[in-house]
Order: structure tokens, then sequence, then C-alpha cells
């Protein structure tokens, strides 16, 4: 009894075995990381992680025959992103340089403007030099025409 109960099983297994089809699976990821970093003095650094998945199933029919044909059945799954490390930092090297560049450009301005104002006063004191020079020809010209000769007699002023 023992034999025939382990002959049974024996060939229930085989049956069972060779009814099911085969199937391989194989998985492909691929995973490509990207950095994000931001210039100035806010560093702001974002590591992002894309993972694409393949799957290939090969499948072989159940049979007991060699040099079957396989199916290959290709899926995509879709991409999935991750944010791995969000890190925000100041960069104390770049933030003290663009604190130097604005003291120095401040300073150059101020300076600029100091040398404009210097050379306006110059240009006003030139002017005003000329203006009193004519003043002083004007009221030359004006005696040189007011005094006349003994004979003549003197200008009216008319009203």
């Amino acid at each position: 009894m023992k034999k025939a109960m382990y002959s049974v099983i024996t060939v229930f297994f085989i049956a069972f075995t060779s009814v099911y089809a085969q199937e391989n699976k194989n998985v492909h990821k691929e995973t490509v990381t990207k950095k994000v970093t931001v210039k100035d003095t806010k560093v702001d650094t974002k590591v992002v992680q894309e993972v694409k998945e393949d799957n290939e199933v090969v499948k072989v029919e159940g049979t007991n025959e060699q040099d079957q044909n396989a199916k290959v059945i290709t899926s995509k799954s879709g991409t999935s992103e991750q944010v791995v490390a969000d890190e925000v930092s100041v960069d104390a090297g770049n933030a003290e340089k663009i604190m130097q560049n604005r003291n120095r450009m401040s300073e150059e301005l101020k300076a600029s403007i100091q040398n404009q104002k210097a050379e306006a006063e110059k240009r006003r004191q030139i002017l005003l030099k000329k203006k009193m020079e004519r003043q002083k020809e004007l009221e030359q010209r004006r005696q040189e025409l007011e005094s006349r000769p003994d004979g003549m007699a003197k200008l009216k002023k008319d009203d």
C-alpha cells in the first residue's frame, strides 16, 4: 500500500509540474542620481534619485518537448523620483566676498561723488570769477560812456 501511495504521489507531482508553464523573471533597475546646487551665498543641495524599472518575463510552455519557443514579455513600470537629501546652507566665503565687493563699490561710489562735487565747485568758482570780471568790464564801460567831454551835456535818463 505504501508503494502504491508513493507511486500515486510521484505521478501526481510529475503531472502537476508538467502542466504549469515555466517562468523566468528578470528585473532591471536603473538609478540616476542628480545633485542640484544653487550658487550665491545660499547653497541649496538637493539629491534626487530617479529609478527606472523594466520587468522581463520569459514564459515557456509546460510540455516536455525540447527547443520550445519562449515568449518574452517586457513591461516598463514608470519612473519614480525619490529625494534623498535636501540641505540648505550659507556659504560663508561667498557671503564675505559679496560683502567686500559691496563695500568696495560703495566706497568707489562715494569717492566718485566727492570728485564730481569738487569738479562742479571748481566750475562754479570759474563761472563766478568770469561773471565778476564781466561785471567789472561792464561798469568800466558804463563809466567811460557816462563821462562826457566838458562841452557836452549830461545824459538824461528816460522815465
